[in-house]
């Protein structure tokens, strides 16, 4: 299944990358990506498979493994749309106005 991204996605991405490679290192941030690019192919896969988003049950959640990241998610048009990629101590409703 195909994957829509919100254009603001790829401001989400950006920034946690420059934050790893800026604190930890190159390869830090690497790692983010590859772990994230893991969770963005299940979720194209198996969409139902994850749970909701308790602030809003129209979105679902997926945890990045090893990171403190989720990316949040919601099923339009029968394939989901990627919100925001955020850190788990953001404020919850952070990129739920995007679409």
């Amino acid at each position: 299944m195909d994957l829509e991204f919100h254009p603001g996605v790829q401001r989400d991405v950006n920034g946690i990358m420059a934050y790893y490679a800026r604190e930890g290192s190159e390869a830090l941030a690497e790692r983010f990506f590859k772990a994230m690019q893991s969770q963005l192919a299940k979720i194209a896969a198996h969409p139902e498979r994850f749970s909701p988003y308790p602030p809003n049950p129209r979105f679902q959640r997926a945890f990045i493994a090893r990171f403190p990241h989720v990316i949040l998610f919601r099923m339009k048009g029968g394939r989901p749309r990627i919100t925001a990629i955020k850190h788990q101590r953001q404020h919850p409703r952070r990129g739920l106005s995007r679409w």
